[in-house]
């Protein structure tokens, strides 16, 4: 009987699928994920798959990390009778919410373009016996179905491990299970809230502007939302203890962070909320159906002068601009690009990771990463620290350049093996000298480029304003120090141009690669943080690090000069009889 219920049930879904309601739904959905180009394309095809685990990705590194924390916390609760686990869960709670909602607000922006049909929409579907209110409505339904699959993906491994860390605090099964359910709302309707509310400024601004000005404030928007993003992401470590400090009225900045609402909620929902969080949770639910219903008012008129009006508009494009050298290009070709391959490699490079959305995308995911990472390691920092100085002499304080660095050096050592059009790579295999070896220093100053600015902005003034400047010097030259011998490191003769060689094959040493890569992260990022914390006390205990950064200059030294001819030629295609050549030609 069961069986003959299932069959009926997948025929009748079948038959359904088949109708021009889904199918057109179906056709929303794989155009909104669609990565990479087309099938027939030589680049990365950023499937369904793999952007799902990029997006599970954040949640997932800091579910782990959580597990040491609260390891350590259950052994310290075994001793204590009157420990509040809620309240010492509640900065995590905040992060994992806070999470969600920069994530999947990422995503929306990310997919911008692809939520509403487009001209190649508009002409092969208006020619169709379909209506236009059917195209609408089935593209509403792929958009919430993106909506759903992506609130669920992004939060799944949090909803699993971080109520199982805390409830391993309690003797009580009830308390998970209350805990877990709770959580899960929680952070599934911040999910929700964060979409809709880039939905929502999508579809106003197609409602309001006309199409050209459209374009020009689309790019302002995009941006907008995207730093308002990254700084809800850096309220992690203070939020908490604001709320926790407050008395009296509700604070107005809470109105510009609804991830407090959120948090105020799942604290009600525990009866365990103050007033303020009792009065930040009255804002969730009407905050998210407030949002959502504006949202699908903005996108029906936004449709509406969108989509409709497609043939009205002329399809055409600006005039091109004359290439312009600015003042900071002058300084980098004086400086640091001393050779014109530098100065055309560096203009190329920079140029494809800012039009290709494929590196764009594993770029942001990885970025994205290294901001998760360091912002818990600010909020590590913060908890149970007396003062700014303490927390910023902590190791947790002290590991933030060294997490950005290691992420944001081995993420564009990854980007470069992906390629862009190679189809066109033929001008580098005509103009290139093979025997030229200068793209390992291309890549070098490359990421050096990219990497070192930000760090020095982040860490040297900082570390000025709080410990002074015999501090901020060293803390500064070991980071500096140790990002440029980690970038010789992960370019071991590498002898391509980046974006203009197939992938990598797979080879049997991959997975110790990614071991290795693991193995690294804990001695770069938590074990010299660890040291320097003790070594600062005492300066001249930095003298110890030495030997270890000549150690880690000489090698990569040492293999680029014992390498084969073959080994030092440019490549433009990765093979295994390469690989079996340079052998060959070794013995």
């Amino acid at each position: 009987m069961i069986a003959g219920m299932i069959s009926a049930t997948t025929r009748w879904w079948e038959d359904q699928s088949e109708r021009p309601f889904w199918r057109l739904a179906q056709l929303f959905a794989a155009r909104i994920f669609r990565g990479g180009g087309d099938s027939d394309t030589e680049g990365l095809d950023l499937g369904v798959g793999l952007v799902l685990t990029l997006l599970a990705m954040p949640g997932g590194f800091v579910s782990l990390l959580l597990l040491n924390k609260y390891g350590t916390f259950l052994q310290w609760l075994r001793g204590v009778t009157n420990a509040d686990t809620l309240l010492i869960a509640l900065p995590d709670e905040y992060f994992f919410i806070v999470l969600s909602m920069t994530v999947t607000g990422a995503v929306a922006v990310w997919r911008w373009d692809a939520i509403f049909p487009d001209r190649r929409d508009y002409m092969n579907l208006v020619p169709l016996p379909i209506s236009t209110r059917t195209v609408f409505f089935a593209n509403l339904i792929a958009v919430l179905f993106l909506v759903s699959l992506i609130a669920v993906d992004v939060n799944a491994v949090s909803c699993v491990l971080f109520p199982v860390v805390v409830g391993a605090t309690q003797s009580k099964f009830l308390f998970f299970v209350k805990f877990a359910v709770i959580h899960a709302v929680g952070v599934l309707l911040a999910s929700i809230f964060a979409f809709f509310a880039v939905f929502a400024v999508l579809g106003l601004l197609m409602a309001l502007l006309p199409p050209r000005a459209f374009k020009r404030a689309s790019a302002y928007a995009r941006g907008f939302v995207v730093v308002y993003l990254v700084m809800l992401l850096c309220t992690t470590f203070a939020v908490p203890g604001l709320l926790r400090r407050v008395q009296g009225p509700l604070p107005s900045w809470t109105l510009l962070l609804p991830s407090t609402w959120f948090l105020g909620l799942c604290q009600s929902w525990r009866d365990r909320a103050d007033p303020v969080l009792t009065a930040l949770a009255r804002l969730a639910l009407p905050g998210v159906a407030a949002i959502v219903s504006f949202a699908f008012c903005a996108y029906a008129a936004g449709y509406r002068r969108h989509f409709v009006r497609i043939a009205e508009t002329a399809d055409t494009s600006s005039p091109p601009r004359n290439p312009r050298i600015s003042r900071i290009g002058n300084v980098l070709d004086r400086l640091f690009l001393r050779t014109p391959f530098q100065r055309g490699g560096f203009r190329f490079v920079c140029k494809t990771l800012l039009r290709s959305e494929s590196h764009r995308l594993m770029l942001t995911a990885v970025a994205g990463l290294a901001l998760v990472l360091a912002s818990q390691a600010l909020l590590d920092a913060f908890e149970g620290a007396k003062s700014w100085r303490e927390a910023a002499l902590s190791p947790d304080g002290l590991s933030i350049p060294f997490i950005l660095a290691f992420l944001m050096i081995v993420g564009l050592r990854i980007v470069f093996e992906i390629p862009a059009e190679l189809r066109s790579n033929w001008i580098f295999q005509l103009m290139l000298d093979p025997d030229g070896r200068e793209c390992e220093r291309l890549a070098q100053r490359v990421i050096l480029i990219l990497v070192l600015p930000w760090l020095l902005t982040i860490s040297f003034p900082a570390y000025v304003y709080l410990e002074g400047w015999r501090v901020a010097c060293l803390h500064t030259l070991l980071v500096v120090t140790w990002a440029v011998l980690l970038t010789n490191i992960v370019l071991i003769r590498f002898r391509k141009l980046p974006f203009t060689c197939t992938m990598p094959v797979f080879k049997q040493h991959s997975f110790v690669t990614l071991i290795s890569v693991g193995f690294g992260f804990l001695l770069y990022a938590v074990s010299t943080p660890e040291f320097e914390s003790s070594a600062l006390v005492e300066p001249l205990r930095m003298l110890s690090l030495v030997p270890v950064a000549v150690v880690a200059w000489y090698i990569p030294h040492h293999l680029a000069k014992s390498s084969i001819e073959i080994e030092r030629r440019l490549i433009f295609e990765e093979s295994a009889t390469q690989t079996i050549e340079a052998l060959r030609l070794g013995d």
